[in-house]
Formats: structure tokens, C-alpha cells, sequence
């Protein structure tokens, strides 16, 4: 049986640190900020609130998928190297990325035999942190790649991301959300909550007047939905917000049994999507029996 490498790209949140804890590989995403282009991990401003307080006050903002010759490099390298491939990255439904991954695993996959497996996470950030946990501890155990995978297709569908922007300027820059929607809730000074539907793509939760009402939605969120075993993990990811995030933290805490909460910043990229001073959650979700 060939060893297997787990791969992922910038946008699961991971640090590099965690990344090379868990002894897992990456391809890294580019942005553009007042069109300047920086890769995911090699952006000058390392102080996460530093960089979400300019991205505030930046012009413009873009995000580049990941190409195909990418993926074939690092694939390539892995099977040569005899290893089995297991690509987990950001869902579908939000970017060419995978589209790439799976082109790119189609060609060495014909010319060396089945050696990479590409699973969509319907999902991003921390979402996909959750999985990659997943599919370390699978991959300690000795699964192989195709188990990986199939275990990753099967769990995916029960992983939520919710969270609540600041407005919804930039998730409409980068195309996640049409002009109209945008322009009608930043005028109306509604504080949406957003989701993930069953392809991967961003779809309202709720519509509130006021980040007080919205945060109070995922609270409410949690308690109806969430798996809240006390083994399980839940990670909080914010933007610039962390006395918020912390809040939110403590609030779990303190009405469920749930002790692992993680907070930490969203990656860069990620962050150039959903837009400065936004606060998510991510989780796993209750079973209904």
C-alpha cells in the first residue's frame, strides 16, 4: 500500500505551522489588493488586524484560483515520490480551483494509474480544516487514499460554515453575490447571515437589522443545529473581530458541552472574499435521528 499525502490549498485558515504539524502539503491562492498581487502566505503584513484594517480602506480587491500547471507540478512530485494523493480544498461552488485540481488529477491519473483523489469540501476556511483533521486521523490510522476520500465525500455534506459580514461590498467584488442584493443591503443597513447550500455555493440564512440580531442568529444557529458532543470542535473564525469572536466563544462555552472552541483569523484570501470584520462559525452538524 503507498503512503498517502495529504494536500490542501490557503484557503482552510491553517497556519503554516499546523499545516506542517499535520504534515500536510499546499498550493497556495493569490489576491490582489489596490492592485497590488501578493500569494496567500507571503503577504508583507504577517499582524492579521493590521491587514484587515487596510483591506477596509483599500479600493479594490481580487482573488486568483489556483491554475491547472499548479496542481500537476505538486501531484507529479508526490506519485513520483510513491505516493497516493488526497487534494481537500475550497468548495466547488466557490472557486475554479477545484475544477482545476480535478484536470490536473484526470492527466497524472492517465499517465501514472489512479494515484490522486480530488474531494470537493462544499465549503472553505476552517470548514475545510475540519475535513483535513479528519483525514489525518484516517490517514494515521492507515486508510488509503481512496478511503480518505470516500470518508471526506461522505462527512462533507454535515460540516457547516455560517457567518455574518460586515457588509456585503466585498463578497460582491469577488462575485459571490450579485450588485443588487449588495447595494440593497448595504443600503438598508441589513446585516446578512450567510451559509452554504448543498453545492457549495453562498446562500442567505437570514436577513437582520443589526450585527447584534445576526450574531444573535448564530448563536441560535448553534444551539439548534450544531453536534454539540462534548468531544467535537468548533472552530470561530473572524476578520478584524476578535472581541467578538471571543464573545461568541464564551457564549458556547457556557450553554453547550462543547469545551474546544478554536479562535483564530481567516486566511488572507478567504478574507479578501468575505471582507473585513466578519465573524464565522464552523462545526459539525447535529444528526437527526
Amino acid at each position: 500500500m503507498n503512503k498517502v499525502k495529504i494536500i490542501t490549498d490557503s484557503c482552510c485558515s491553517l497556519s503554516l505551522e499546523k499545516l506542517k504539524q499535520f504534515d500536510i502539503d499546499f498550493v497556495q491562492m493569490s489576491f490582489t489588493v489596490n492592485n497590488k498581487n501578493f500569494n496567500a502566505y507571503e503577504h508583507p503584513i504577517k499582524d492579521g488586524q493590521k491587514f484587515y484594517d487596510e483591506l477596509a480602506k483599500s479600493k479594490n480587491c481580487s482573488t486568483s484560483c489556483v491554475n491547472p500547471y499548479t496542481f500537476s507540478a505538486i501531484f507529479e512530485k508526490y506519485v513520483k515520490f510513491g505516493y497516493d494523493v488526497v487534494y481537500i480544498g475550497i468548495s466547488s461552488g466557490m472557486s475554479a480551483t477545484y475544477k482545476n485540481a480535478v484536470v490536473s488529477a484526470k492527466e497524472i491519473n492517465t499517465a501514472f494509474g489512479r494515484h490522486v483523489w480530488v474531494a470537493d469540501s462544499l465549503s472553505g476556511s476552517y470548514g475545510i480544516a475540519l475535513m483535513l483533521e479528519y483525514a489525518v486521523k484516517l490517514r494515521n490510522e492507515g486508510k488509503t487514499a481512496e478511503e480518505i476520500f470516500e470518508s471526506i465525500d461522505k462527512i462533507r455534506m454535515n460540516v457547516f460554515a455560517v457567518f455574518v459580514p460586515s457588509d456585503l461590498i466585498f463578497l460582491n467584488r469577488s462575485g459571490r453575490i450579485n450588485r443588487f442584493v449588495a447595494s440593497i443591503g448595504t443600503l438598508l443597513k441589513v446585516t446578512p447571515v450567510i451559509t452554504a447550500n448543498d453545492k457549495g455555493e453562498l446562500k442567505l440564512l437570514a436577513k437582520c437589522i443589526g450585527r447584534k440580531k445576526a450574531i444573535k442568529t448564530i448563536q441560535d444557529f448553534i444551539l439548534q443545529k450544531a453536534c454539540l458532543e462534548n468531544e467535537r470542535r468548533i472552530y470561530i473564525g473572524h476578520t478584524g473581530v476578535k472581541e467578538d469572536a471571543e464573545r461568541l466563544a464564551e457564549f458556547i462555552k457556557a450553554n453547550t458541552d462543547i469545551k474546544d472552541v478554536v479562535v483564530d483569523l481567516i486566511d488572507y484570501t478567504m478574507g479578501c472574499n468575505c471582507g473585513p470584520y466578519t465573524l464565522a462559525v464552523f462545526g459539525k452538524l447535529k444528526v437527526e435521528r
